[in-house]
């Protein structure tokens, strides 16, 4: 069904060097990256509605997410938007973790990506930006400079999960394992058990 590769990322941190250590699996192909600490659950899957964007506009797609309370803004990365349709818009510039008071929008982009091949040139070029680190988002902006355009679709029937912060992780474990249902009831039982 499935090749699965692995491959050893080398160079400095950030967010842009894992996808640059892909090149020799991806050669000159359009590809999907989706972060593993951060995961949208989706009907359709995200990564669905991120690919009929694509077919339709071309260029790069990114999945976005509206964040509701204004204080989380400056936790993502997060664009400046033009409206496209329905929840398609293109992305004028994307502003890394701003403060609330100088977010763009209320959209953060972040966890899902399709990109060209052509990322991989912009990577090359990318100087270390904020923290020493190669930024994804450094490279995505230096290909909008270039003429790509830059969509982000924001996901329909959706609900985001952050599993890189400790607490966040061990709540997405605990939803999803009571929807499991093969899990749920011998799970449940022991929720209740617990002396809390």
């Amino acid at each position: 069904m499935a090749n699965f590769i692995y491959i050893r990322q080398k160079g400095p941190y950030g967010n842009g060097t894992p996808v640059l250590t892909a090149e020799p699996a991806i050669e000159d192909e359009p590809f999907a990256v989706l972060w593993g600490d951060e995961f949208i659950y989706s009907k359709p899957p995200r990564l669905a509605q991120m690919i009929k964007v694509y077919e339709k506009f071309g260029g790069i797609v990114i999945s976005g997410v509206k964040i509701e309370n204004k204080e989380d803004l400056k936790k993502y990365g997060i664009a400046d938007i033009t409206h496209v349709e329905n929840n398609v818009y293109k992305i004028n510039k994307i502003v890394e973790k701003p403060e609330p008071d100088k977010a763009p929008s209320d959209i953060a982009t972040h966890g899902g990506y399709i990109l060209p091949p052509e990322i991989f040139s912009a990577l090359k070029k990318t100087q270390p930006g904020r923290g020493g680190e190669i930024w994804l988002v450094d490279a995505i902006n230096l290909l909008m400079k270039e003429g790509i355009p830059i969509y982000t679709v924001v996901i329909e029937n959706g609900k985001y999960y952050d599993t890189g912060d400790k607490f966040e992780y061990l709540k997405t474990v605990i939803e999803f394992a009571l929807e499991h249902e093969e899990m749920n009831g011998e799970f449940k039982t022991f929720i209740k058990s617990l002396k809390i």
